[in-house]
């Protein structure tokens, strides 16, 4: 068993991407996020950086100070002494735990070296010194120390300078060596030159160096090329990482970082495909989707179609997956959607085929018998003819009452006689066709009447509040008329519009009522025991 650690640094890496940031409160509800998962290190900022930096990890480590489990804390700090007492100061709640990390860095990379470091980058001797006083500096306040050489796989002709900082790192205390991609340019057809080759050697190194010194290879991969989840994986699994670093949702500086959803089931799905070795993670992956709807809402929105948590993930449209689904309702995932808190559901589209509407009404309570579903389908699909891009279950169910409705109204016409409102409906009372009359007598209003009738007709419903506006300028707007009505303790709510004013309300109070017949109707007991397995929802 080689238990793969997770670092999360949502709240670091993360929150340095353009757009990204989020309040004091936030991150500390990203914390409590995070410990429920059980990711192993939380990298919670960068303490120096601002006052309110400082602040939030001070708080995330007086939390976790105060849990029995909780993930371990990193705080991120230059090569300054003035900068690692503050990181130190930030994490010294977590010190009588042994869960406090300091993580430094310094670049590795030429180009990078000189564009960061100045007249510095050429003193490396100095450098050497400096990673080995910060480092002692951190371990002797009671820290655990990761190290980071900054664009580790750039290192070029680097190779012989950053072993050298390794190997002062880790004599100076440092625990854990992070190897990162930090531009996300790294590829395995590089052949030898491909960091995950390098870190192969300066693991092989280091252990000749100090074998009796148990060190953790990490790995930090961003996602320029796409490539992070590939290169992190080929760090664990063909090379010494047995941690992997990066953010919930993929977010990060650029292309963000590897994301951690899919490292988690990565590992879960084929961390045994090694003879001989499991790989696996303690992360609690039936909270992704939770985590992953965190940081969706309160970072950066999440693409539907995104791997794992993405709102598309598990959910399903055409025909021929829907059918398929109805009958063994993991056929078409490559893991159960449970696993990580999702659930399968089902968007009705232009592909969809009948057994899917007939899921839906069935699942909502009503009656789609086998003779009928192809023909309510096809009215569905034509009511909502534009939607191309598929209907909620409240659009689709709509269609589905105005399919059923009782009354079909095609015309309505009145006129005044004698100081009496007499009304003539053309209409289809279930499938027949009749011509209906009311009248309005004295005082009453055209919707008085038309209440009377129905109730005469159809049975008791009252009427519990109506509205008629008209949201358009111009005397040629139409006007929109709402119209609650109450039946059996339910309440139904129709709406119409008309270029009549009392028009619109008619039309409105016969849609109320039509909702109400249907439910009278077409209602039935829900067949949970054949549609609560597939899991479907809005």
């Amino acid at each position: 068993m080689k238990q793969i650690k997770i670092f999360d640094t949502t709240l670091r890496d993360g929150q340095q991407c353009p757009g990204a940031g989020m309040s004091h409160s936030k991150n500390i509800e990203y914390a409590q996020l995070a410990s429920l998962i059980k990711v192993d290190v939380l990298e919670a900022g960068f303490p120096s950086a601002s006052e309110q930096d400082h602040a939030i990890v001070s708080q995330i480590a007086r939390m976790y100070a105060h849990q029995n489990r909780s993930p371990k804390v990193a705080a991120l700090s230059q090569l300054r002494e003035a900068q690692v007492e503050q990181t130190i100061e930030a994490l010294s709640p977590l010190v009588k735990s042994q869960r406090a990390i300091v993580h430094l860095y310094v670049p590795v990379a030429p180009e990078l070296m000189a564009a960061s470091l100045g007249a510095y980058a050429d003193d490396k001797n100095q450098i050497l010194r400096d990673v080995q006083g910060m480092i002692e500096l951190a371990v002797g306040a009671g820290m655990e120390v990761e190290f980071s050489p900054e664009a580790y796989s750039q290192m070029g002709d680097h190779f012989a300078f950053t072993t050298d900082l390794i190997s002062a790192a880790i004599d100076a205390g440092a625990s854990t060596i992070n190897c990162p991609d930090t531009i996300g340019r790294a590829c395995y057809l590089q052949g030898d030159d491909y960091f995950v080759n390098h870190m192969n050697q300066h693991a092989h190194i280091m252990r000749e160096q100090f074998p009796d010194r148990d060190i953790t290879w990490s790995v930090h991969c961003h996602n320029d090329f796409g490539l992070a989840l590939d290169n992190s994986m080929r760090a664990v699994f063909e090379g010494p990482a047995t941690q992997i670093e990066g953010c919930f949702n993929g977010i990060g500086e650029r292309a963000g970082n590897v994301a951690l959803e899919q490292c988690i089931m990565y590992l879960n799905a084929f961390g045994h495909s090694q003879p001989g070795e499991v790989y696996r993670s303690q992360c609690r992956s039936k909270h992704i989707r939770r985590i992953s709807d965190f940081v969706h809402q309160n970072m950066l929105p999440r693409q539907p179609h995104w791997p794992i948590g993405g709102d598309n993930a598990a959910k399903h449209s055409s025909g021929g997956h829907t059918n398929a689904i109805l009958r063994n309702a993991h056929i078409y995932q490559p893991f159960n959607p449970s696993e990580v808190g999702q659930q399968i559901s089902f968007v009705f589209g232009p592909l969809s085929g009948s057994n899917h509407a007939q899921a839906i009404i069935q699942k909502h309570g009503y009656v789609c018998t086998d003779d009928e579903r192809q023909t309510i389908m096809q009215y569905i699909k034509d009511h909502h003819k534009e939607r191309r891009k598929g209907l909620t279950d409240d659009e689709f169910m709509a269609a589905y009452f105005a399919f059923r409705a009782p009354i079909k109204v095609a015309k309505i016409g009145f006129e005044r006689i004698k100081n009496k409102q007499h009304f003539a409906m053309q209409a289809k009372v279930f499938d027949q066709a009749e011509d209906i009359h009311f009248i309005a007598q004295d005082d009453d209003t055209a919707i008085t009447a038309l209440h009377q009738f129905l109730q005469q007709r159809f049975g008791e419903c009252q009427i519990q509040s109506y509205r008629s506006e008209s949201r358009e300028p111009g005397r040629h707007a139409k006007a929109h008329a709402t119209i609650t009505v109450v039946a059996d303790d339910e309440y139904f709510q129709g709406k119409a519009q008309d270029q009549d004013i009392e028009t619109a309300a008619l039309k409105a109070l016969i849609d109320a009522y039509n909702q109400f017949l249907v439910q009278r109707h077409y209602r039935q007991p829900i067949q949970t025991e054949r549609h609560a397995a597939v899991g479907l929802r809005d």
